[in-house]
């Protein structure tokens, strides 16, 4: 009686045995050679991406070759294996100085750098004498006044500097 979970083979699948064939050996072998060679490619990505060497220090030396001598399970030290991300960080790890470094010799002020826009609009004439809008110039100041009467004034009293 077939279980609930596991799906149905056909009856002839399910009187044969199951024998290797030289397909699925060579579907083995196009597989292995597949996955190296996307293995190597991989690491000639990182190696390109890589252009400076990471110090040897900075690695986990790789296990020895030797096989255990037969006994009781032996515990020996487990090492992690060190991953892209630790090899990155430890690759563009800065020092005090190199921060340093890369400052600028002598930083210049805001207030010395600062410039504004140069303005979209006219500057507004406005009238030196009763603050209207400017319709006259005067000819030897060039003050705005917004009629007679406060060109007078300003004539008058001293807007440009001549007068009493």
């Amino acid at each position: 009686m077939p279980r609930r979970n596991q799906p149905r083979q056909p009856a002839s699948q399910a009187s044969q045995p199951s024998q290797p064939s030289v397909s699925s050996s060579r579907q083995n072998d196009a597989l292995q050679e597949f996955q190296a060679r996307r293995v190597q490619r991989r690491l000639d990505d990182l190696e390109r991406t890589n252009p400076t060497d990471i110090p040897a220090s900075s690695f986990v030396p790789a296990e020895s070759s030797q096989t255990p001598a037969p006994g009781p399970l032996q515990q020996l030290p487990a090492r992690k294996k060190q991953t892209a991300n630790v090899r990155r960080i430890l690759y563009n790890k800065k020092s005090l100085k190199d921060w340093l470094d890369e400052l600028p010799a002598e930083p210049v002020p805001p207030y010395l750098s600062a410039i504004a826009p140069a303005p979209s609009i006219p500057p507004r004439r406005i009238c030196s004498s009763c603050g209207y809008f400017g319709a006259y110039k005067c000819s030897r100041c060039a003050e705005w006044s917004c009629d007679r009467v406060c060109m007078e004034v300003h004539e008058r009293d001293g807007g440009c500097g001549i007068g009493r």
